[in-house]
């Protein structure tokens, strides 16, 4: 009898464990890493790093890149020459930004003219305004909604 319960328990543990495995194949997707470089006049002005859901869609991306940023790589001086506003920064003619991520294809959007955004004047955390991010949406190379893998 007791060797009986005893199976039963185990039987029962082993249907509890397994359930919990399944259950655990539906969590949230992770995250990834993407690299965000702004060219102007043929020179990166800023590299910066941001995240997002793995099942994340071009548009998604975009206005991730809107935030602020998970980390600055590098962000040329003349960023902060703006006195009137120095948490703005107006780039002015041809400017490339491009995303990137090392499992995927580059997103990028070829624009004229781009305002960057800073939080304080002494942060190097520069990221696209709402505004910039629609622009950039509508220029990008790549566009829709299907997730970037």
């Amino acid at each position: 009898m007791k060797d009986r319960k005893n199976i039963q328990w185990k039987r029962s543990l082993v249907l509890v464990a397994m359930s919990g495995l399944l259950a655990s194949c539906s969590l949230p997707p992770g995250m990834k890493l993407l690299y965000l470089q702004v060219y102007h006049g043929g020179e990166c002005v800023l590299e910066t790093y941001f995240d997002v859901p793995d099942t994340s869609t071009v548009s998604e991306i975009w206005d991730a890149a809107g935030q602020k940023p998970f980390s600055t790589q590098s962000a040329a001086e003349s960023l902060g020459e703006n006195k009137a506003n120095p948490l703005e920064a107006k780039l002015t003619g041809p400017v490339e930004i491009r995303i990137s991520h090392p499992a995927s294809d580059e997103i990028n959007a070829k624009l004229t003219n781009l305002t960057l955004r800073r939080s304080s004047k002494d942060s190097d955390d520069w990221h696209l305004p709402a505004q910039e991010v629609g622009r950039a949406k509508k220029k990008s190379s790549s566009q829709g909604d299907k997730p970037v893998r």
